[in-house]
């Protein structure tokens, strides 16, 4: 991953997101297929977070197009219909490899910014929900909360992918903070989540000191949405990680998700950079 990335230069990634991708590939080792030269590996195609990277030392030899065959395999095994693969805009050889392996453009994930000086209000919650963290010894059932969060994106332009063995394991990450996790449920039944945000604080590649804040998620359960919920977790999210010392705050939200994207441009939120998402039917 440092190798490509050295070479690759893509926008928005950097070293420290290299340890970030391992900790939500560890857990699930049968979703990552890899290719092999002499022993050791070169190359790498994780579907589930639509990274396909070739160590640049060991490129044309055809382990990429090995790796999207292998990749839509396990993609089909999985009952996904597509594959969804991020190609780099900016490297004219990764738009051509896509092309030549039955890839089209679909759609683009965008990182959204908001300027350390721009102003949002304080979260509001009507008094029919009540809110907390997550707490580890309350919420132990994982095949509950993966089928919740599988809910809460019903209708997302990209389905998700979420399994138990994931959530344990980026839940057991050294770094992990239940106090970023916030919950909104039902007064009359508080052990059901209605709606939720996850945000994330960190000090990558950044000058000592300087903090970066990350709404990582935001969903609502469909029978809950137009009520301004999500709208009181983005401002929540972001109050909370000011309050912690972030200037900086990003998240990343799909193109197509035209609701989420004018709530977030409402809060002063700005696309800066272009992640776009190749696809190849599974089948066929």
């Amino acid at each position: 991953m440092a190798a490509s990335l050295a070479t690759d230069g893509i926008p928005g990634f950097t070293a420290a997101d290299i340890e970030r991708a391992m900790v939500r590939i560890l857990p699930d080792p049968d979703g990552t297929v890899v290719a092999v030269e002499d022993g050791s590996v070169v190359g790498y195609c994780t579907p589930h977070h639509d990274d396909l990277t070739v160590l640049p030392g060991s490129r044309r030899r055809g382990h990429g197009r090995r790796l999207v065959d292998a990749a839509r395999a396990l993609a089909r095994q999985r009952g996904q219909p597509e594959l969804q693969l991020y190609v780099p805009s900016h490297l004219p050889a990764s738009i051509a490899f896509a092309e030549s392996n039955g890839l089209a453009y679909r759609s683009s994930l965008w990182m959204f910014v908001l300027p350390a000086t721009h102003a949002v209000p304080a979260p509001r919650f009507e008094s029919d929900v009540m809110t907390r963290t997550w707490d580890p010894q309350r919420d132990v059932d994982l095949e509950g909360w993966t089928a919740f969060l599988h809910q809460a994106f019903e209708g997302h332009p990209t389905p998700m992918t979420w399994t138990p063995a994931v959530i344990r394991g980026v839940h057991a990450a050294p770094d992990f903070d239940p106090n970023g996790i916030l919950i909104v449920a039902a007064t009359d039944t508080p052990d059901v989540p209605v709606a939720f945000a996850r945000i994330e604080l960190f000090e990558r590649d950044r000058p000592a000191g300087e903090r970066v804040g990350d709404v990582g998620l935001l969903g609502v359960i469909p029978s809950w949405r137009g009520r301004g919920l999500g709208r009181a977790l983005l401002r929540w999210g972001v109050t909370t990680l000011r309050a912690s010392g972030a200037g900086r705050i990003e998240l990343s939200v799909e193109a197509a998700n035209e609701r989420a994207t004018g709530l977030y441009r409402a809060h002063g939120f700005e696309p800066t950079i272009e992640w776009p998402h190749w696809v190849a039917k599974t089948q066929g």
